[in-house]
């Protein structure tokens, strides 16, 4: 489908997961529109969401995942309350990091609002040294792997 600013999406992406996150009142501006910094907070909770739905819990005695580096382009404010949907997967995968790329779109799939990138590095929460992702954490990841992402061996 072409999207309101001229990109494609899908209904049924090959890749990735598409999740609903809900926009609050106290997350608009004062001139009503999704403060910004809410955008990477709308990303943030359907990853959440993604991996407590997949069964991972969260223990930071086995693993630490801290942001490298996070990037946004915004194209159409979000301008009111309720449901928008996040498109997410991971695009490239390192032995101790994963690249995210998003699309935060209407509900009805039909407006990119922003898209964007997040890349998470994998801890030893003891020596907070980067770490191999386990073999959990890539069996939990499946439906967000990009169709021609290769798993490093080494």
């Amino acid at each position: 489908m072409t999207l309101t600013n001229g990109t494609t999406a899908t209904t049924d992406p090959a890749y990735g997961v598409v999740i609903p996150v809900r926009v609050y009142l106290d997350d608009l501006d004062g001139f009503g529109m999704l403060n910004h910094v809410e955008y990477a907070r709308l990303f943030d909770h359907a990853v959440i969401d993604f991996w407590t739905d997949a069964g991972w819990v969260l223990d930071p005695t086995e693993s630490v995942q801290v942001i490298r580096d996070l990037q946004l382009r915004f194209h159409q404010p979000i301008t009111a309350v309720g449901d928008v949907a996040v498109h997410l997967w991971v695009e490239e995968a390192g032995r101790t990091n994963v690249n995210y790329r998003f699309q935060i779109l209407s509900a009805d799939l039909q407006t990119l609002h922003a898209e964007g990138s997040r890349r998470l590095i994998n801890l030893d929460p003891a020596t907070l040294r980067p770490v191999p992702l386990t073999e959990e954490q890539w069996a939990y990841a499946a439906p967000l792997l990009a169709d021609d992402l290769v798993r490093p061996t080494a």
